[in-house]
């Protein structure tokens, strides 16, 4: 994709019907003389451009994403180096947006020139490699779904895996662009991208939901004092009143695969003055904390690579009772229970 410039007039930046408000992060229509606000209006939420249709629609957006901002962003890089100013620059960064009306964010785009002026273009080279690049390709790729677009939950799922996968300046600046974009601008500069990619090392993970209102899943219960849990069909698991004098659901699973997240859904029926709940990961507790009235989540986040002991348990007194209805797992690499049935 060519390099965009942009020479920035006042009637330019600053429309007459329509502007932008730091403040709130919100933009404003002109309604009667009076500037309103309009989110409807903004271009950072507005997908107007159909997607392309490629052999590989997904990794082509993605690269074409990557692609611009890695353009528009050496062209940045220049202006640093050559001493240009914070306005010059912002006009750059504006560039990229060939569509819509994104100069009325005049105001991000000089926050981000002034950070990138600051940090000098020597270290944005080295913060932007190309292999950063590479790596925002596979981010974007991996939130994106087969026709181009950015998932629901996308935009900001990208930007926090560009925080853990590329991280310090180079993560601020290109999260920087991302939220100047929005959903929307990101969709567009997908759609108008003339960009072919190669996602074939991309490893967007896996995630497997075990509902166990269907089946097993092929976990089973464990004793805590004595084994009191049960499957129930069409409920999950449903523990006892053990021999330790209070309720416990309990169940466990060994695997061997990259696991990344677990998250459960329990319930419980009534409250309890010791509702206790945890996840171990090979005889560590990963999480602990209360359950709640009702149905509720709890989750644990790490890096469990090879094979795997996961024990779940929710207990609670013996005047009410709990159940665990279902289990998620993410992780990298391979799926160690088949295809992916979640996101």
């Amino acid at each position: 994709m060519p390099i965009i410039r942009r020479k920035l007039d006042p009637n330019t930046v600053y429309p007459t019907n329509i502007q932008y408000d730091p403040e709130t992060d919100t933009v404003q229509t002109n309604v009667n003389g009076t500037f309103v606000d309009s989110p409807e209006a903004d271009p950072r939420t507005q997908t107007t451009f159909p997607p392309r249709i490629t052999a590989n629609p997904g990794c082509d957006a993605a690269q074409s994403v990557s692609d611009a901002i890695k353009n528009q962003i050496n062209q940045t890089i220049d202006a640093v180096n050559n001493a240009k100013t914070a306005f010059t620059i912002a006009g750059l960064i504006l560039g990229l947006f060939t569509f819509g009306v994104f100069d009325i964010f005049i105001a991000i785009a000089l926050g981000i020139a002034n950070a990138m002026i600051d940090a000098g273009g020597t270290a944005l080279a080295a913060a932007l490699s190309d292999s950063t690049f590479d790596t925002l390709t596979c981010i974007l790729f991996c939130h994106m779904n087969s026709s181009g677009r950015l998932k629901p939950g996308g935009l900001d799922a990208s930007k926090t895996d560009v925080d853990t996968q590329i991280g310090g300046l180079g993560a601020t600046i290109i999260n920087a662009m991302l939220s100047l974009a929005g959903e929307g601008g990101i969709n567009n500069i997908a759609s108008l991208g003339m960009s072919t990619g190669d996602c074939s090392a991309c490893d967007c993970g896996w995630c497997f939901t075990f509902d166990f209102t269907l089946a097993d899943g092929g976990w089973n219960s464990f004793a805590q004092c004595g084994d009191v849990t049960t499957l129930i069909p069409g409920v999950g698991w449903k523990g006892g009143c053990n021999s330790c004098s209070y309720f416990d659901t309990s169940i466990e699973i060994t695997f061997t695969g990259n696991l990344t997240s677990i998250s459960y859904q329990g319930y419980m029926d009534a409250g309890s003055l010791f509702p206790d709940n945890g996840i171990e990961v090979n005889s560590t507790l990963v999480f602990s904390g209360a359950g709640a009235v009702g149905t509720y989540t709890r989750s644990a986040t790490g890096s469990w690579p090879g094979l795997n002991h996961v024990q779940i348990f929710a207990n609670c007194e013996c005047a009410t009772f709990t159940e665990i209805i279902s289990v998620t797992f993410r992780g990298t690499g391979t799926n160690p229970f088949g295809d992916n049935n979640c996101e």
